[in-house]
């Protein structure tokens, strides 16, 4: 049996992504209606563009957001 890899094309169906940041489906659906994570819209279809998501988490970091205001651990 062949196992999924994490997709790494520029855009992202709800699977890919569940995929890529290892989270269920239904969570991400989730937020995106409470507008967390970043999404493109294609009709009635849901998208998520790999560079957004990649920028979007890296301001989900907590540690990076202490750091660059000047506080240490």
């Amino acid at each position: 049996m062949k196992m999924l890899e994490p997709q790494t094309d520029e855009v992202m169906d709800y699977r890919g992504l569940s995929v890529y940041l290892k989270l269920a489906q239904g969570t991400l659906r989730h937020r995106v209606m409470r507008g967390e994570i970043p999404y493109i819209k294609i009709g009635r279809s849901v998208r998520f563009g790999k560079k957004q998501i990649d920028r979007w988490l890296e301001g989900q970091a907590i540690g990076l957001r202490k750091k660059e205001a000047g506080h240490t651990e």
